[in-house]
């Protein structure tokens, strides 16, 4: 389970550092909101090199947990937020603004899948450091 975690961060992190750049390309966000995001994928990438590449089997879990616990915890807030604009607004199509009224629920959808994987890579990264630490016993 804990390589399944591992790739799984590693493949993650890849998407989540690339989507970040094209989502940037235009106009840059103010920069806490994509700060977070290289430091979600420098710990995914730090986590999956140490479980992956390190060949004593109790390295690396803490790291890799921690870069799943800190990825969910962003795309939970980002998740919700978008949630809450979609029910503030009532996804009314602004003539000012179609292309977002258009776009925001789409990338709600997304957003949501994102966090369920990496819920998915959380879950996954803890149940493998529990028996980890079980076996050690």
């Amino acid at each position: 389970m804990k390589t399944f975690a591992a790739w799984l961060a590693l493949a993650f992190a890849l998407f989540l550092a690339v989507a970040e750049v094209m989502r940037n390309s235009g106009v840059v966000q103010w920069w806490p909101f994509w700060v977070v995001d290289y430091i979600a994928v420098g710990l995914l990438l730090w986590g999956a090199a140490a479980v992956l590449w390190t060949p004593s089997a109790n390295r690396g879990g803490a790291v890799l947990t921690a870069g799943w616990g800190f990825a969910a915890a962003m795309f939970w807030m980002s998740f919700f937020g978008h949630v809450d604009e979609i029910m503030r607004s009532g996804v009314q199509i602004d003539i000012t603004n179609a292309q977002s009224a258009v776009d925001e629920p789409w990338l709600t959808v997304i957003i949501g899948v994102l966090f369920g994987i990496t819920v998915l890579g959380l879950v996954t990264s803890l149940i493998a450091e529990v028996r980890g630490k079980s076996q050690e016993s």
